[in-house]
């Protein structure tokens, strides 16, 4: 029977929080486990977090020493033991069969990492987009990806074969999801599953923002290529 680890990162997520858990407790197996990794936070996210521990034995806490989005990642996904591993943020909502139609994509492709689709939802659960891979032209294309990723997080799960080769993160790394989707295009088989499994909400607090400087994306890009080669060599000579 296999395992899933979900890793999430949470840091003053307490807006979402519950319903995002809500979502995914219900389709987790007994020996699955979510392992949250805490980043000090100023809300209800730390006592929102205990209370579903005390209910739910598949949760495990653990508080991250190197804060921001990537070392609160890297923690939580150093720490999870599952066959497979799936991205989690804090404030999107899991589609009710998301669990089960990754595994299947696994199991029928063979793949290293699994990536699908999803739509953009508002503050109140609306749906306010197309699907991710209409909208964005998700897809492979090594050069293109490192140019201009398209890759999310929370759309992604991997076989712990690969975790090894994209854990530890390099700190350098300024988008957790863009190394994580380019280690899997380089060094594995990813797998595109068209389905809506995911929702992923756009609000007034999210983290990612647009609002780089050419010379920023182009630095961005470069430690990209960097650290790339070099967990490549690392491959190469295990």
């Amino acid at each position: 029977m296999k395992k899933i680890s979900i890793a999430m990162a949470v840091y003053n997520g307490e807006r979402f929080l519950e319903e995002q858990l809500d979502s995914i407790l219900q389709q987790l197996e007994p020996q699955d486990e979510l392992v949250i990794s805490y980043d000090n936070s100023k809300d209800r996210t730390w006592e929102i977090i205990t209370s579903f521990s005390e209910r739910y034995p598949q949760i495990e806490i653990y508080k991250n020493k190197t804060p921001g989005v990537t070392g609160n990642f890297n923690n939580a996904l150093s720490l999870c033991t599952g066959d497979y591993l799936f991205i989690c943020d804090q404030d999107d909502r899991w589609a009710e069969n998301k669990r089960a139609a990754v595994l299947e994509t696994f199991e029928k492709t063979g793949a290293d990492m699994v990536i699908h689709n999803g739509v953009h939802i508002d503050s109140q659960g609306k749906v306010i987009s197309e699907p991710f891979f209409t909208t964005y032209r998700i897809g492979d294309g090594k050069i293109r990806n490192i140019l201009r990723s398209r890759y999310s997080g929370c759309c992604m799960a991997f076989t712990r074969e690969m975790a090894q080769k994209i854990l530890p993160m390099p700190p350098k790394i300024d988008a957790y999801d863009r190394w994580i989707g380019t280690v899997g295009e380089f060094l594995g088989k990813i797998a595109y599953d068209d389905r809506i499994l995911l929702y992923h909400r756009m609000h007034g607090d999210n983290v990612t923002t647009n609002t780089r400087s050419i010379g920023v994306i182009l630095s961005t890009r470069i430690d990209l290529v960097k650290e790339l080669r070099k967990r490549i060599r690392r491959e190469r000579r295990e």
